[in-house]
């Protein structure tokens, strides 16, 4: 199929909207858009593809198409996607008409907390192609042109951040049927992107969830859906007609038990509907909401005829399962699922609730190998890298992706994401093309990062250990720390593929020498002696096994065993812990239910993951509602330490062609059994184990072709039974960790150390 053929149409659905005003909740009323056309003859198959500056619903017949929110958030200047549906079922004997209605999306509507026309102004424009196959071998395309009519119907008002409002009494999928009259005329326009074909997965509306009635009137309700996520509402009400139902949504309920939307700044979440006087059945075409409790509120008595949540999210393929005997580590990681499908939207998002939703880059790099163990992310992360690469410049790659022209680019910590989530990819999916599709990218970061260092020494960001508590990092280490990884990673990768940087070789030298000599006294004590000094330190490469042990160890005991890391320290915190042979202080941590820690959150009732260690207190209750969002995933991290270290699940080689099996298992005998698989690219690896006999029984199964390769730190282990790519091990007793180096730099060290 060839969008080339087809033309870009629209008309202004309310030529009186004043579009100077950009700081407007809503735009004008969606456009519709249709087209009919006869069948008379036997089909075999029938093929629409659409595309929209905006986000579009597209029908054939007036059922629905299966999509949500298409085409996506991209830089709508330098990318738009297409997407392929088979309408065959949908097509009838005789009169047909298709189309599809156009809201504002990411296009035009407000983004983040920048208000609207971000990347375009009205009218929003559709494209459409309809290949329709016949029994006979005819091939018959009917494509977007000036023959179409435009409407305006249902959707009244529309924007990703603030909601829908949708007038019952008013036409929709009707629009879209043969019988339906033909009214406005449209337009052709010409736009410079052609749109290429999607090659990723979609959003979709997946899990649903029944409600739990707190109060119900006449004419409100309070509802508790028990799941944090992101999604909309599926209503079906009855009222008189011209009632008013507005339907809002929050994460959590405030002293008083009302809903708490605070933290939502800006952001509306709301819904509106206005009844026709029948059954009326509602789903948001153009907006997703943050929630886990909805309100609803009518002007006028109503029945609500049925009820439930609906999540939205990237229809990923799961990969990766686990489970253990702590009930407490089983909902962590239940939690940072639900963060994870709440976040991956189109673009991993920072929050699905308050007015942002940005691609935050450090988020993405801190998070990705979590969710690559969880799900299939090969796709969806190389759909990502290309957002990145359309906002990066030779002054650098952009703290986040599509970039909307705030905050800043080449900030230590975020922009390294360039290279570190190219490198992850590369790691668990095999796939050298991701290197060669982001080397331009990677190259701009290394360049902007080289020129922004002053000896060796960097110190460039306005965000540091984000969020970390009471513990600032100096930037000065933590940029350089960085600047030294992603100059490992970056090293690495071009060897990978045969290629060299000698400017970057000596930049990496240079800003070892620097950290080491500068930054890191003959103690070993890292400048600014704080956990993530420590724990950054010791992960990329700058700082030997006992003096990162030592101090370590010393700031958990000043600090009473609690963590103070930020977003980035609190990625490496835990695996730093276990290959430092700390691994009763990182299994203290998850296990613990005082503040601060992932416990905390699940023992004041959290369901999904926080931005905040202290996004709510019983002390001092919510956190400051300017930046308070309960579903952030990034703290989510922890869940890829128990892949690679509770269960042992590590890749030896990039993709998974060689395994390395190295579990880490709690010293102090808390947690007594653990169990999951992860579907990697060689093949399904399932792991299971249990204390026995004063020690453990670890069994794994592999493919039986796959070379495994076994590190249980040092304790005695015996091999018991080996059978069809089937293992199992006796291990004498609880076994700290003992390996020579964080497992994911072994690799790098070896290359380019």
């Amino acid at each position: 199929m060839d969008m080339q053929e087809s033309k870009w149409i629209g008309f202004y659905t309310d030529p009186s909207y004043d579009e100077s005003e950009s700081d407007r909740k809503f735009g004008a009323p969606a456009m519709y858009v249709y087209k009919k056309f006869d069948i008379w003859k036997a089909v075999s198959r029938a093929t629409l593809e659409c595309c929209a500056l905006g986000v579009y619903a597209a029908y054939v017949n007036g059922s629905a198409v299966e999509s949500f929110l298409e085409p996506g958030f991209t830089d709508y200047n330098k990318r738009v996607y297409s997407r392929r549906f088979d309408v065959t079922s949908l097509l009838i004997g005789g009169k047909n008409a298709f189309g599809a209605c156009v809201g504002d999306g990411w296009y035009t509507g407000n983004v983040a907390m920048v208000r609207r026309q971000r990347f375009g102004k009205y009218p929003l424009l559709f494209a459409a192609r309809l290949e329709i196959e016949y029994r006979d071998g005819e091939v018959q395309v009917i494509g977007t042109d000036k023959s179409w009519s435009g409407a305006t119907g249902a959707v009244r008002e529309n924007d990703i951040l603030n909601g829908e409002t949708r007038d019952f009494r008013l036409p929709h999928g009707s629009i879209f049927t043969a019988d339906y009259p033909d009214k406005s005329a449209v337009t052709e326009s010409e736009y410079p992107i052609l749109p290429q074909p999607s090659d990723f997965e979609p959003v979709q509306l997946c899990e649903k969830f029944a409600p739990t009635y707190i109060w119900r009137g006449e004419k409100e309700a309070l509802v508790d859906f028990g799941q944090n996520m992101a999604g909309v509402l599926h209503l079906r009400v009855q009222g008189e007609a011209g009632t008013r139902v507005t339907l809002r949504h929050g994460e959590m309920l405030d002293e008083d038990g009302e809903l708490y939307t605070a933290n939502l700044r800006s952001a509306l979440n709301t819904d509106t509907l206005l009844l026709s006087g029948g059954e009326d059945d509602f789903v948001p075409l153009f907006t997703y909401h943050g929630f886990r409790y909805a309100q609803i509120e009518a002007d006028k008595p109503v029945k609500i005829l049925f009820l439930e949540a609906r999540a939205v999210h990237n229809e990923l393929k799961g990969a990766g399962e686990f489970s253990c005997s702590s009930a407490l580590v089983n909902r962590i990681f239940r939690n940072v699922w639900w963060s994870m499908n709440s976040n991956f939207v189109s673009v991993p998002t920072d929050c699905p609730q308050r007015d942002e939703r940005l691609g935050w880059l450090a988020d993405a790099h801190l998070f990705a190998r979590t969710a690559m163990y969880n799900a299939d992310c090969e796709k969806f992360y190389r759909r990502y890298l290309r957002d990145v690469s359309d906002a990066a410049t030779e002054e650098g790659v952009t703290d986040y992706a599509p970039y909307v022209n705030i905050f800043g680019r080449n900030n230590g910590g975020w922009a390294d994401g360039a290279v570190i989530l190219p490198y992850f990819h590369y790691r668990m999916y095999g796939d050298k093309g991701i290197i060669r599709e982001n080397l331009e990218l990677m190259q701009k970061h290394i360049r902007a990062s080289i020129r922004t260092a002053k000896d060796g020494i960097r110190e460039q960001s306005v965000y540091g250990d984000w969020l970390n508590i009471g513990a600032d990092t100096p930037l000065d280490v933590f940029c350089t720390a960085y600047h030294y990884y992603s100059l490992c990673l970056y090293l690495y990768l071009l060897g990978e593929i045969g290629e060299s940087d000698a400017e970057a070789e000596t930049e990496k030298q240079k800003t070892y020498s620097a950290f080491r000599g500068k930054l890191v006294d003959a103690d070993g004590r890292v400048k600014g002696d704080t956990q993530t000094g420590y724990v950054l330190a010791y992960a990329f490469g700058l700082l030997e096994k006992e003096a990162a042990a030592k101090h370590l160890r010393r700031k958990f005991e000043e600090s009473g065993m609690h963590l103070t890391t930020g977003f980035n320290g609190g990625r490496y915190l835990l695996p730093v812990l276990s290959e430092l042979g700390l691994g009763d202080i990182a299994y203290t941590l998850l296990l613990s239910e005082e503040y601060p820690g992932w416990g905390y959150s699940i023992a004041n009732g959290a369901t999904t993951i926080w931005e905040r260690w202290n996004s709510y207190t019983k002390e001092n209750g919510f956190g400051d509602a300017s930046m308070n969002s309960f579903n952030h995933y990034v703290f989510g991290s922890c869940v890829e330490w128990m892949y690679r270290y509770v269960l042992g699940i590590r890749e030896d080689r990039p993709g998974f062609s060689e395994v390395l099996i190295a579990p880490r298992f709690d010293p102090c005998g808390r947690i007594t059994s653990a169990e999951g698989r992860y579907d990697s690219r060689g093949g399904r690896i399932a792991v299971r184990w249990e204390q026995a006999k004063g020690g453990y029984l670890y069994r794994v199964q592999c493919p039986r072709k796959m070379n495994v390769r076994f590190d249980f730190g040092g304790t005695s282990a015996r091999l018991v039974s080996k059978k069809d790519g089937e293992y199992v091990y006796r291990i004498a007793a609880p076994c700290g960790a003992q390996p020579e180096a964080v497992i994911e730099m072994s690799e790098i060290k070896r290359v380019s150390v």
